[in-house]
């Protein structure tokens, strides 16, 4: 009776661990969904740029607004995305399951996200500021491309800022620049993928810095830094 009983339960572990591996391999398997967005050098959406998987041309390619789904085996190792106008950008997956690319014709650049950092929301609100998580959301190829972009109330042309106030210009000149609660000359050497915030400062928030911040203030936070503009 005993021996009849250790054996059923012999039989049972194995169908366990059997069940268990089955699933395992099974899961592995199924195919990871990978979604982003293509842009030019102007922050414009690319259409028509195709998706190559390990160097494999795929039947995806970018809609309109520049967004593309594509779904992947979990064993694919680089995505890359070609454009006949704009050049391509190859990257390593590393388990994203979100990836944009800025294409510039040289080369270009990737920012990729994961599931987590997709879901959290972006607690940041004022003076518009953006955080890390929502920066990822774009890239761009330089500093002033990304205040155009993620900034409002800041007019730029080419690598001059002024700050708007309703219809005019909030003072004459250009805003103060400070960096990591430092006051800077040029911001020209900031890689945007290093932003954690940009906040505008204006009226009473830029008085902290007196005549200085007559025209404004513009406060960057990078991501290894703290922000001493409050």
């Amino acid at each position: 009776m005993k021996r009849n009983i250790i054996l059923t339960l012999i039989i049972v572990c194995s169908f366990i661990q059997i069940t268990s591996a089955q699933n395992k391999i099974k899961n592995s398997d199924k195919p990871v969904t990978i979604t982003g967005k293509v842009i030019n050098p102007d922050n414009r959406p690319v259409s028509g740029a195709v998706i190559y998987i390990d160097n494999v041309r795929t039947t995806n390619i970018t809609k309109a607004d520049g967004t593309y789904k594509i779904k992947v085996s979990p064993s694919a190792t680089n995505l890359e995305v070609r454009s006949s106008e704009f050049g391509s950008c190859k990257t390593p997956i590393n388990n994203h399951s979100v990836i944009n690319f800025a294409l510039n014709g040289a080369g270009g650049i990737a920012s990729l996200l994961d599931d987590k950092e997709k879901e959290q929301p972006n607690d940041d609100a004022d003076n518009n500021p953006k955080g890390p998580k929502a920066k990822k959301m774009n890239t761009y190829n330089d500093i002033y491309q990304m205040i155009r972009g993620e900034v409002t109330g800041v007019v730029v042309t080419g690598r001059s800022l002024q700050i708007q106030q309703g219809h005019s210009f909030f003072g004459a000149g250009s805003p103060l620049l400070v960096v990591n609660g430092g006051i800077v000359q040029s911001i020209d050497n900031i890689n945007p993928l290093e932003v954690k915030s940009i906040k505008v400062l204006k009226g009473s928030a830029a008085a902290i810095y007196g005549v200085q911040g007559s025209n404004g203030v513009i406060s960057i936070t990078l991501i290894n830094g703290s922000d001493k503009a409050k």
